[in-house]
């Protein structure tokens, strides 16, 4: 079960050794400070509880314990997290053993396969891709850094060194390093490329890509869909770019490999590559968890222009802003790196991006001053304003009739018109437009004591046998923490709720459980002073309670069961039994 994962993960690590990996801490008594890694600080206000295994920040108020910290740090999701977390801690995750198993073997072929190609590399039979990794200025160190290897033109060289290892020809096809001659044999997949290692988001080697650099067949050529490479899911350097995508508040993106490794060795650690030129919603998704906005760096010939717009729309479409970089002077970003002041002419290109309304309309404008092709190219650069929020189309009315030789009220009404006959054209961008009208609420904590409370409730059973859900709900005022109080009186068991909420991606009621246990912390409270801390809740609750009672007193409208309450809330206060 996957509850049984998640404790035996637990058990192994230390979430202070992991936080330490990417916070510098340091010991203040029973608690770990440091500066938030989540938000920009000079003064430590984050708190990483050994004790507990939580953390929790004062001042943005991120908490949660070691797979919401790894989630938050490293933008995953729950299972990806899980499987991450299972790797370091060496536990093997019970979605069935054989399943498990082959995925291992998948990764260790894998790992094998790639040391092969490193060491072709350098080997006498790596000298044509020497040559030509020269003449593309990447010298050895740049391939060690970003694992760039050889495959050999050789029949079977990577079969017999994977059989050497004890893999099976059954396991070796799986992988799709190999295919199956006719004579029954396997035969290397790659050969005469050279490879470039695929990583997952979490750091996994998934797969390769293989540049043919002479003779006939396909110029590129990628691991084949598996169950663990598939090409949708994934963007060639995505696990080295995530940090920089979000801390830089943009991602860039590229056709070829080259072009972003090229990108990374100028500085441009935010670039990613599409592992082909038609970009996947699923691959705009995972961009949309770094940014929401994105350079498009592809090639600028005919093909990576039309490619450029449908990965602008299909970016669009998750929510993602999408501006075209026009290259002048080179055809992609490493051409352009290369040349004399090519840096600059990056960085000037990269300011002078155009946004997806204006570049569709450019992309289109020749065509529209073609009688015979205006009618189609018109009808395609409509289509696909319509499909945009008029807030997205609006600043560029101008330019746009320009283009299509009518006034900027003209453009607005073909557009408006395009829309009510054609609802499905804009119907793809639905989600993106009601989460842009969604404004996130501001961070309003509740009560100290109540996190206190909480935190005491999910890690003291003795405490929650002790108390009923309608005598404490009264004192709550906080929905959130209502809601998980409600649940552990109920008899929730704390594992089955952060089981239920990790499935869902809510890290709410963890950082709800961290904040409480910080404050525990700081505060010196232990679940031997839970008493006293009920009792406090109760005067406050009591203190506001009779405040209301007293303002209705000189309002003159309180009734009579209501000055019974207020006749008893006083003697209580005055030092009856709290509990009365």
């Amino acid at each position: 079960m996957a509850s049984d994962d998640v404790r035996e993960i637990k058990s192994r690590l230390d979430i202070v050794e992991i936080v330490s990996e990417y916070v510098k801490l340091k010991r203040n008594g029973r608690t770990f400070w440091g500066c938030c890694p989540f938000h920009n600080e000079k003064t430590p206000s984050f708190s990483v509880s050994p004790e507990r295994q939580t953390y929790h920040c004062f001042g943005c108020g991120k908490g949660g314990d070691i797979f919401s910290f790894i989630m938050e740090t490293e933008h995953l999701e729950f299972r990806e997290a899980l499987e991450r977390l299972a790797e370091r801690a060496g536990v093997t995750l019970s979605r069935g053993q054989q399943n498990s198993a082959a995925q291992r073997v998948n990764r260790d072929i894998n790992l094998t396969a790639l040391d092969f190609f490193l060491e072709s590399l350098t080997a006498a039979s790596g000298e044509p891709a020497r040559k030509y990794l020269e003449r593309r200025s990447l010298p050895l160190d740049v391939c060690r850094r970003f694992e760039i290897g050889w495959a050999p033109n050789s029949w079977d060289m990577l079969v017999r060194r994977l059989q050497k290892k004890g893999f099976t020809s059954a396991q070796i096809l799986e992988s799709g390093l190999a295919g199956e001659g006719r004579d029954g044999g396997c035969y290397d997949r790659f050969r005469g490329r050279v490879i470039f290692p695929i990583y997952n988001i979490t750091g996994r080697l998934i797969g390769f890509g293989g540049r043919m650099i002479d003779g006939e067949g396909a110029k590129y050529l990628n691991s084949p869909e598996s169950r663990l490479f598939n090409k949708r899911h994934n963007l060639y350097l995505l696990d080295k770019a995530k940090t920089s995508m979000n801390a830089k508040g943009h991602a860039i993106l590229t056709e070829g490999y080259l072009d972003a490794i090229r990108a990374h060795l100028f500085g441009y650690t935010n670039t990613v590559a599409s592992l082909g030129t038609a970009l996947t919603q699923e691959q705009a998704s995972l961009i949309k968890r770094m940014t929401g906005l994105c350079y498009i760096c592809y090639d600028s010939d005919s093909a990576g222009q039309e490619a450029a717009l449908r990965a602008m729309y299909t970016l669009h479409a998750e929510g993602v802003v999408a501006k075209r970089v026009i290259w002048q002077g080179g055809k992609d970003p490493d051409e352009i790196l290369l040349q004399p002041g090519g840096p600059e002419l990056f960085e000037g290109a990269i300011a002078e991006a155009l946004p997806l309304p204006l570049f569709h309309a450019q992309l289109r404008s020749e065509a529209l001053r073609d009688p015979v092709l205006a009618p189609e190219a018109r009808r395609d650069l409509l289509d696909g304003l319509a499909s945009l929020s008029i807030f997205d189309v609006m600043p560029y009315l101008d330019e746009l009739g320009n283009i299509l030789g009518v006034f900027p009220h003209e453009v607005q009404s073909m557009l408006e018109e395009r829309k009510r006959q054609r609802p499905e054209v804009h119907s793809r961008n639905r989600r993106e437009r009601d989460e842009g009208d969604f404004v996130p609420p501001e961070q309003n904590y509740a009560d100290d004591l109540e996190y206190m409370l909480c935190s005491l409730l999910w890690s003291r059973k003795d405490i929650r046998e002790a108390y009923r859900a309608e005598e404490l709900m009264c004192y709550i005022e906080d929905m959130g923490i209502q809601n998980i109080v409600f649940a552990l009186l109920s008899g929730d068991d704390p594992e089955e709720l952060e089981r239920r909420w990790q499935q869902m991606n809510d890290m709410s009621g963890m950082q709800i459980i961290a904040r409480g246990n910080s404050l525990l912390s700081r505060e010196g409270i232990s679940g031997e002073t839970a008493e006293k801390l009920m009792g406090t809740l109760r005067r406050k609750y009591l203190k506001n309670r009779l405040a209301s009672l007293v303002r209705k007193i000189k309002e003159g409208n309180i009734s009579e069961s209501e000055y019974e309450e207020y006749l008893k809330y006083t003697r209580l206060l005055k030092g009856g039994s709290i509990k009365a």
